[in-house]
């Protein structure tokens, strides 16, 4: 069984968030695919399984910690491997089922790597935390709030609390204690802090072990958020950043349309090709 190590998000390789994909793992259990995950140690790996319909695939994104039923540039870079194992030269489509949504992926040459943009569909509008609670999860994260802005849960397959702070607030953000329970209560999986005036954010894991490099499953909530509140006009692309605190600085384009879908995408560039030694039986 072969799998590839590409980089989402990024202008070249070596830049960007990091994924293994599986083109064809139809023979694994979920258990292997949940091993395979914490042993090549990847925020998320992709498993793909081709369907009957044509350039459709099911697919199921595991991090070292769980199965999630939806991620963003796990998408991303899948599609933009199908792209090059059955695309060709010209444009392609492709339609990943996964547990929590279908979604539909326009990939593209693009330099040396592949352009991928995936549409979410519509975000939907969740709880508004009050100023205490908005207080108490930038506490967790010794943080800064901006107080401009409402703290808000926003979802596109995802649900994240997005918490804005200030400039110093997201340089100096680090996650000190688990959030699960607090998240659950409100209706949200992670949190998501954003730095509004710069388009920049940052996230953690619930437990605020490993930061994540560049979160497509987030940058659909804050591009839906931001045309919300006024900062950005639907129908006109923009950019978000992240990554840039962990030496991997992260380009994912956004857009609202004007029927309310969102739209993310970004770069993809191929850096690995592997095989595994082991039968499928064997990983059991």
């Amino acid at each position: 069984m072969e799998y590839w190590q590409v980089d989402v998000f990024a202008e070249r390789v070596l830049s960007g968030n990091g994924l293994a994909v599986f083109p064809d793992a139809s023979e694994l259990t979920a258990t292997a695919m949940q091993e395979l995950t914490r042993e090549l140690r990847q925020f998320e790996s992709i498993f793909l399984a081709p369907l009957d319909a044509p350039n459709a695939f099911s697919a199921r994104v595991f991090t070292v910690e769980e199965e999630l039923p939806f991620a963003g540039h796990p998408i991303l870079g899948a599609a933009a491997l199908l792209h090059h194992l059955h695309g060709g030269k010209s444009d392609a489509s492709w339609l990943l089922h996964l547990p929590e949504k279908q979604v539909r992926i326009a990939t593209r040459r693009q330099n040396k790597g592949f352009y991928a943009e995936m549409d979410q569909g519509p975000a939907v509008f969740g709880k508004v935390l009050d100023e205490a609670a908005a207080d108490t999860f930038a506490a967790a994260f010794s943080s800064e709030r901006d107080r401009r802005y409402p703290a808000q849960v926003v979802s596109n397959g995802l649900p994240y609390l997005l918490l804005p702070v200030t400039s110093g607030g997201l340089a100096a953000a680090k996650q000190r204690e688990s959030l699960d329970d607090a998240l659950a209560g409100i209706g949200a999986a992670f949190a998501f802090l954003m730095d509004v005036d710069a388009r920049e954010g940052r996230t953690w894991d619930p437990l605020g072990v490993v930061e994540d490099i560049a979160t497509g499953s987030a940058a659909g909530p804050v591009a839906a958020w931001r045309v919300a509140q006024g900062l950005d006009p639907a129908d006109k692309p923009f950019a978000l950043a992240q990554g840039r605190f962990l030496g991997r600085p992260s380009r994912l384009d956004v857009c609202v349309t004007a029927a309310g879908n969102v739209l993310v995408g970004g770069e993809v560039q191929l850096l690995a090709h592997a095989r595994l030694l082991p039968t499928p039986a064997d990983l059991g």
